[in-house]
């Protein structure tokens, strides 16, 4: 190659690198988020070799877990796993219905992550949410009545949703946190305030849930509200949170 030609070579390269970048399609595009990094390492759920998202059946003798982008069923006294789903999909954050019938999980598929349940007894798998939106972090009322989760289908932000449950089918589903763009001059988090992982008081009138809202630093504190939409909210704890902060109540509710 004659010499003169090498800077020449390098800058075309360097350019086409540039374009391809920059014509290059986030992950889950339906996140609305000015700053894209962060939360898909540290909060979306990731691919594990090894059990990950562990959660409890109701009578505490088994867990439920994710591995390998499925779900995998393992009681306390025994070494062997049960493998509960194998779709085409990666499964993820499994919870357990306070009846033992279902498990709720997250699953990513077709650029989407929708909720899906399994009924423990036939290891049949069935949707919940088929909009194409990201839903994340199901979470069992503990009367096994209602789900509460996150999802972006709001305007692409992280939002709670509750839904009634009934039959094995998720209905009457609505946003009970509300939309609020903040003043604060925030660089890693988007202007909208987010609430992510919620979880449910003993008596299931309540949410916990984490939010930024008033903060820059951080994905926020802890706050609590009424399930149901427009509650009034108000933070009962704050430090400088990150997104694998997982508030939850006591057994007793204390």
């Amino acid at each position: 190659m004659k010499p003169h030609l090498v800077p020449f070579l390098l800058l075309v390269f360097l350019l086409g690198s540039f374009l391809a970048f920059a014509q290059r399609e986030p992950v889950l595009k339906q996140i609305d988020l000015p700053h894209p990094y962060y939360f898909r390492e540290m909060y979306l759920p990731q691919l594990t070799a090894g059990p990950s998202a562990l959660a409890w059946s109701p009578d505490s003798r088994s867990l439920v877990y994710s591995m390998a982008g499925s779900l995998w069923k393992q009681d306390l006294n025994s070494t062997t796993a049960e493998q509960l789903t194998a779709g085409s999909g990666y499964d993820y954050q499994p919870d357990w219905s306070p009846d033992g019938q279902w498990i709720l999980y997250a699953s990513y598929d077709h650029d989407a992550i929708e909720l899906w349940a399994v009924d423990i007894a036939s290891n049949h798998t069935h949707h919940l949410t088929r909009g194409g939106a990201v839903n994340v972090e199901p979470r069992f009322s503990p009367d096994g009545k209602r789900i509460a989760f996150v999802s972006t289908s709001y305007n692409g932000h992280f939002h709670i949703f509750v839904g009634r449950f009934e039959n094995g089918e998720l209905i009457d589903v609505q946003r009970v946190t509300g939309e609020n763009r903040s003043s604060l001059r925030r660089y890693y988090y988007s202007q909208f305030d987010h609430e992510i992982s919620p979880a449910w008081s003993r008596d299931g009138s309540e949410l916990l849930f984490v939010s930024n809202r008033g903060h820059i630093y951080g994905t926020g504190g802890f706050w609590r509200m009424k399930a149901e939409p427009g509650a009034e909210v108000r933070e009962i704890h704050y430090e400088e949170t990150t997104w694998k902060a997982r508030p939850d109540f006591s057994p007793d509710g204390k």
